[in-house]
């Protein structure tokens, strides 16, 4: 099927073998037809994608302020601006990705979040809020979701159900909320795996202990009811992602170490540096941190995307 890819400026004039000055001359012109998205021009290019399985992989953890849903956000974008169909579930009463993405969580209707799945069993219509990039938005009213799941039999499964019955995305990614309740389980359960953000300090290093011994007990719980799913894997954490590093502290520094040993677990992704001024911006404008202007950020998630891509998620190449 063909998807329309986005290139950043600087990428198309490289690849055309011409300066960035002439390609923004181009552009004024009217010779090359680009689009604005933040403070980027990026040039669409028709691509051809090829059908496979919907892949699900949830942002995990019940430390909070790790980065699960800049993360979510930001790599979301990337992925879809590459060519594939990206669907985010914000599966957070506290709506942060909901809002991050300039969707007001106070107009968001109940029947628009999961508390549809939990309810109905099936999914909301997403929102479409940047190109190949959707959403299922959140508001307060989902944490009544806790209590209904909790009556609701085999309700650790509903979004896993829902999401399986769901056609015409390349990748969902779930913005977990930073808890070990029953919206947590559902959002951990629903799909091929978790990526754990680590805040590269003491508060992240205890968190991920916690993390790995429930990881294991969720994988136990989904063997029991999807044996073929989680056949010849050993762990259901498909990638630790560093955050918040800061080269200059030595325990950052330490975590990272740390983290490495645990290579045999799941795959170490890029680090994300601590960078609160554009985070800030992007949170204040509501739009990814590659719109930000701030290219050192926007490189950064690429390479974590470049990573995941390669190593996590089973995504067809894009062929231009």
């Amino acid at each position: 099927m063909k998807r329309e890819r986005l290139i950043p400026l600087p990428e198309y004039a490289k690849r055309e073998g011409i300066s960035e000055s002439l390609a923004r001359k181009w552009l004024k012109e009217g010779r090359l037809e680009a689009v604005r998205l933040g403070h980027y021009w990026y040039v669409p290019e028709w691509v051809e994608v090829p059908e496979g399985r919907v892949e699900t992989y949830t942002l995990f953890t019940h430390a909070g302020g790790a980065g699960k849903t800049s993360l979510a956000r930001d790599v979301g974008f990337e992925v879809a601006s590459r060519g594939y169909k990206v669907l985010l579930v914000d599966a957070d009463p506290q709506a942060n990705l909901t809002a991050w993405l300039g969707v007001d969580p106070s107009t968001v209707r109940e029947d628009d979040t999961l508390l549809r799945v939990i309810r109905q069993d099936s999914l909301p219509t997403p929102r479409e809020v940047a190109p190949n990039l959707y959403l299922i938005p959140s508001s307060v009213d989902l944490a009544m979701g806790e209590l209904e799941l909790d009556r609701k039999p085999l309700g650790a499964l509903a979004l896993r159900t829902a999401l399986e019955r769901l056609e015409g995305y390349d990748l969902v990614l779930v913005d977990s909320l930073p808890s070990l309740g029953s919206l947590a389980v559902m959002g951990a359960l629903a799909g091929d795996g978790l990526l754990v953000p680590v805040e590269t300090g003491a508060k992240g290093l205890q968190a991920l202990k916690a993390v790995i011994k429930v990881a294991r007990e969720y994988r136990e719980a989904l063997r029991k009811v999807d044996p073929e799913r989680v056949a010849g894997r050993s762990h259901m954490i498909r990638a630790f992602i560093p955050t918040k590093y800061d080269a200059r502290t030595q325990g950052d520094n330490r975590v990272l170490e740390a983290l490495q040993e645990l290579e045999e677990l799941a795959p170490v992704a890029p680090r994300v540096a601590y960078r609160p001024g554009p985070h800030r911006k992007a949170t204040e404008a509501q739009v990814p941190i590659q719109l930000t202007g701030d290219r050192e950020a926007a490189e950064e998630i690429a390479k974590v995307a470049d990573f995941l891509l390669e190593r996590v998620f089973h995504l067809q190449e894009v062929v231009a």
